[in-house]
């Protein structure tokens, strides 16, 4: 009825409010795309500086762990070289059997999980 008063045919109005509420809709698309896009940059950068602050952790810690600087805080530590009549080795534990009880072991304690795994 309003539509006649007007001079609108039937349905425009209902046609001008779709169209409104479809441009609202895009604006408030942009908006959201456009925050988001922020909140992604934020995020990079932030990603940028913990990357460069474990760069320069690894870095401090390589340089902690040198053999150089063990040796210096050994050494204010009192701690000295062993002399090699000091060392003991046990019998049977040579690296070779060492080496060939770890493979058994591996091999009887992941044995059923290999063939679980292929089954």
């Amino acid at each position: 009825m309003m539509d006649a008063r007007m001079g609108f045919k039937t349905g425009t109005a209902a046609r001008i409010a779709g169209a409104g509420a479809l441009g609202l809709f895009l604006c408030w698309q942009h908006v959201q795309a456009t925050r988001l896009g922020y909140r992604v940059e934020t995020a990079r950068k932030e990603a940028r500086d913990l990357g460069s602050r474990v760069a320069v952790l690894r870095l401090r810690l390589d340089q902690r762990l040198s053999p150089e600087a063990v040796a210096v805080r050994a050494q204010r530590l009192g701690m000295v070289p062993a002399d090699p009549d000091d060392l003991r080795r046990l019998p049977g534990l040579d690296a070779a059997s060492g080496r060939v009880r770890l493979e058994r072991l591996l091999t009887r304690s992941l044995a059923p999980l290999v063939a679980a795994a292929r089954s």
